[in-house]
Order: structure tokens, then sequence, then C-alpha cells
């Protein structure tokens, strides 16, 4: 399982790589629109693609030096981290469940790597012995209900990047912006300092 979670991260990584490889200067689009929502809509459906859509965004607009693909295999690694986890996780409480019920009306264990657990209710709290922690049921199923949050979570971060992300390859950030102090009167009766702002 580990071996298959590390060539998804890496398959993903040199899947983003190659993609952007292209040079922007070929793809610069004067008349590009950009729409948020579609990076978020993609996001949702396919974890990264909203990012992937951003990417091409940013390459069609000049002068743009934020890039979106290295986020791409943060997510999958992110997302396989927490899938890993549920799956070893949701199968030890399972494990743990069915060697519980076997010993309720039988003698022994059902599985050797419950061998050491002394009675049912190590099985559902876990007990400690020789610094070592056995964990019961209860501790697996935490951390199961845990990990799948955290991949939901994931997974709506990775919309909500997207999204956020979205806006900002259209957002014109210019160089001739200006920014002044200089005196005023507030009210026309008391001196003050206004702050101003300039746009060009």
């Amino acid at each position: 399982m580990r071996n298959f979670l590390f060539l998804l991260v890496l398959f993903s990584f040199g899947i983003s790589a190659n993609a952007f490889s292209v040079q922007s200067d070929l793809l610069s689009d004067s008349n590009y629109v950009h729409v948020p929502k579609r990076s978020a809509l993609w996001s949702t459906f396919i974890p990264g693609a909203g990012q992937f859509y951003n990417e091409l965004g940013y390459r069609k607009i000049a002068d743009k030096k934020n890039r979106a693909w290295w986020k791409i295999p943060l997510i999958y690694g992110g997302l396989s981290a927490c899938g890993y986890y549920f799956y070893h996780n949701n199968q030890f409480a399972n494990l743990t469940k069915q060697e519980y019920q076997f010993r309720q009306n039988n003698a022994g264990y059902l599985d050797q790597r419950f061998a050491n657990y002394p009675d049912s209710t190590s099985l559902i709290l876990g007990y400690t012995a020789n610094q070592v922690d056995y964990l019961g049921f209860d501790t697996y199923a935490n951390r199961r209900d845990i990990f799948l949050v955290a991949f939901i979570a994931v997974w709506g971060l990775n919309v909500l990047e997207a999204y956020v992300d979205g806006h900002f390859v259209s957002f014109d950030v210019s160089e001739d912006l200006s920014f002044s102090w200089r005196p005023t009167v507030v009210g026309n009766k008391y001196p003050g300092l206004g702050l101003t702002l300039s746009f060009d």
C-alpha cells in the first residue's frame, strides 16, 4: 500500500511538471478571461484540476510571476496520507472488533496479533505493559474518524485554494500604484493628515 501511495504522488508530480514545461510566452493571450468559479468546480470533482486551470491562466496573462502547478503534488500527498491512515486504522478497528466478538463466546484468540491482550476489555480500551502501548478499538476508531475528517478537509481546502487563487490570476497588480501623505483640514475646522492612493 505504501509503495502504491508513493508511486501515486510521484506520478502526479511528474504529470504536473511535464504539463507546464511549455514556455509562457507561447501561451500569452491579451483577450484571456479567467473564471475563478471554474477553478473551484474543477477542483471539486478532480483534486488539483482547479490549480491546473489556474496555472494555465497565469501563463496566458503576460507578466504574471505566480505559479499554481506545485500545489498539485501537495494536494495528492495530503489526500494519500489521510487515505492511507484511514485505511490502516479502519482495518485494525474491524480486526479488534472481530477479536472482541470471538472472545465473547470462545476461549483463546482469533488473530495472533491480539495474543498479548489479556481480556476483552483491553481490546476495547487498550492497555500499556512494559512501556508498550497496545491500542484498543476506541483508539483505532477515533483515529479512523479523524483521518476521514482530515481527508474531507484537505479536499475542501483544495477547492477553496483553487477558487481564491483563481481571483489572483486576473487581479491587476500594477507597479504604477502610488501612496502619499499630505496635510488636510478635517470638517473645515481641525488640521489633520490625509492619505492619498493613486491608481494610474
